[in-house]
């Protein structure tokens, strides 16, 4: 009967069905939107700062000499030197980028896996490289391979060929086994690099109240705001201040859509499906005759509604 009853008008059911699904659908992107953003303001380091040269032009770096004066500042617990390389190795699509640091890294990314002891490794063996698992098993490198590095960052022997040997594997603990990365000797970079010598693409500021990190920022750059080389400093709970974004607001706006959606389709499909009922008045009073209790007729129709309606759901979702 409940079979029956679905069947009764099948251009009417496919539609309030499709009509659920599309309701449920777009709950689950929603949802999927919601957790998505909330896992990137979870694996955000609100007590990291960036940084970077203000104006940001190519070749625009940053002096060496401002990590002391950084570190110098209330509230900085370390300081960590980055500079960038790009090339390829074998071939120009395998494409790799080589972040070169000191050993401090270990303390301004905890979520990596690295310690300060492979970092101090790098010292000793200056070409050394630390790769991530995921970079690793992509191109099928153990530790003690040999990497040339074809890149656009020239050598002070003229050569453009750089060679690393892979010393150790790291991870990121928020994204395990999914962020390539490989980390190399700032000092060995600077000291063999044809020029640029000195100098830094950015600096990572861990500091010790993560509630100061806007305070800290704007410290940082009044230091410099006066020097041939001004400072951005940026984290990301002074980017969400700038853009008013806030997980909350993220997670209000996703259910205010969704809950909304869901409950005009809902009530459409519900005032369909009432529609449906009262028009099989005739064929519930024939159940009454034939002796099905009133608990019966209403069973069945619970069950017909709360069929369509579920079937449609898993189909969405």
């Amino acid at each position: 009967l409940v079979f029956a009853g679905l069947r009764r008008k099948p251009a009417r059911t496919i539609l309030t069905f499709l009509s659920i699904v599309v309701a449920f659908i777009l709950f689950g992107v929603l949802a999927t939107v919601e957790s998505s953003f909330n896992r990137i303001f979870d694996m955000d380091r609100l007590d990291r700062l960036d940084v970077h040269s203000r104006y940001g032009g190519p070749g625009d770096k940053l002096p060496l000499s401002y990590r002391s004066r950084i570190a110098a500042l209330p509230g900085v617990r370390t300081v960590s030197t980055q500079a960038s390389m790009g090339g390829f190795w074998q071939n120009p699509r395998n494409n790799i980028s080589i972040k070169f640091v000191t050993e401090d890294h270990a303390e301004a990314y905890p979520e990596l896996t690295v310690t300060r002891g492979q970092l101090q490794q790098l010292e000793k063996n200056r070409t050394g490289l630390i790769v991530s698992t995921a970079l690793a098993r992509q191109r099928g490198w153990k530790v003690g391979d040999r990497i040339p590095i074809a890149s656009g960052t020239a050598q002070r022997n003229g050569s453009r060929v750089w060679t690393f040997e892979v010393m150790g594997f790291a991870d990121n603990r928020d994204l395990p086994g999914e962020e390539k990365f490989a980390l190399g000797s700032y000092r060995y970079f600077d000291e063999a690099r044809a020029d640029g010598q000195g100098t830094v693409d950015s600096y990572a500021v861990r500091i010790a109240d993560e509630k100061r990190a806007a305070e800290t920022a704007r410290a940082i750059d009044t230091i410099f705001l006066n020097s041939p080389k001004p400072t951005r400093s940026t984290s990301r709970a002074t980017v969400s201040d700038r853009n008013g974004l806030q997980p909350e607001d993220v997670t209000f706006f996703g259910r205010a859509v969704v809950g909304g959606v869901l409950f005009l389709i809902l009530f459409i499909t519900g005032n369909t499906m009432m529609q449906s009922m009262r028009e099989r008045v005739p064929e519930f009073a024939v159940l009454k005759t034939i002796g099905f209790p009133d608990r019966g007729v209403l069973a069945l129709v619970l069950v017909e509604a709360v069929l369509l309606c579920l079937a449609a759901a898993v189909a969405g979702l």
